[in-house]
C-alpha cells in the first residue's frame, strides 16, 4: 500500500508540473504575441506623409533673423526611412523672399523623433547667388488625433551658417 501510494503521489507530483510548465509556456507565447502585435501597430506603414513648419532662422553672421514656411513632403519605405523633397520661403529683412529646395533623407529612431538630413539649395535672387548647404534637422512629433505636431529645430550649413527652429505639423496618408 505505501509502494502504491508513492507511485500515485510521484505519478501526481510529475502531472502537476507538466501540466504547471505548459500553462507557463502557453501563457509567455501568448504574452510574445501580443507584444509582436504592439510593435507592428507602432510602426510606420509605408506612405506619404506632408509636413508644414513655422520657423525663425538665425544667422549668427549678420545677426538677422528671419520667419520662413517650410513644407516637406515625404515617403515613407518603411517605419524608420522616408525620402522626399522640401520647399522653404524665407521672409528676409531686405524686403526679399528667399526660396529653397532640399533633398530630404528622414531616419526615426523612436516614435517622437524624426532626423532629416540632405542638400539644400537657396534659389538665386536679385541680392544673391545660388547657395548650396548641407541640412539636418529634428522633428520631436506628439500625436493629437490623426495629425503630428511639435518643435522642430536644425541648422544649414554652406557659406552661411544658419540656426533654425519653430512649429511643424504633419499628416500621414
Amino acid at each position: 500500500m505505501k509502494l502504491q501510494f508513492n507511485k500515485y503521489l510521484c505519478s501526481s507530483v510529475v502531472l502537476f508540473f507538466l501540466s504547471f510548465s505548459s500553462f507557463a509556456q502557453e501563457e509567455h507565447k501568448q504574452k510574445e504575441e501580443h507584444k509582436q502585435k504592439e510593435e507592428h501597430d507602432e510602426q510606420k506603414e509605408p506612405g506619404w506623409e506632408l509636413i508644414t513648419s513655422g520657423l525663425f532662422i538665425y544667422t549668427p553672421e549678420s545677426g538677422d533673423v528671419d520667419p520662413a514656411i517650410e513644407i516637406h513632403l515625404t515617403y515613407w519605405t518603411n517605419h524608420k526611412w522616408a525620402f522626399g523633397a522640401g520647399y522653404s520661403m524665407v521672409f528676409e529683412k531686405e524686403g526679399e523672399t528667399g526660396h529653397e529646395l532640399t533633398g530630404l533623407v528622414s531616419y526615426r529612431p523612436s516614435k517622437f523623433l524624426t532626423v532629416n538630413v540632405g542638400p539644400s539649395f537657396s534659389i538665386p535672387n536679385s541680392h544673391k547667388d545660388l547657395e548650396v548647404s548641407a541640412y539636418t534637422e529634428g522633428e520631436f512629433a506628439f500625436d493629437v488625433g490623426s495629425v503630428h505636431m511639435g518643435p522642430t529645430v536644425g541648422a544649414l550649413v554652406g557659406e552661411e551658417f544658419r540656426f533654425f527652429g519653430g512649429w511643424h505639423f504633419s499628416y500621414e496618408f
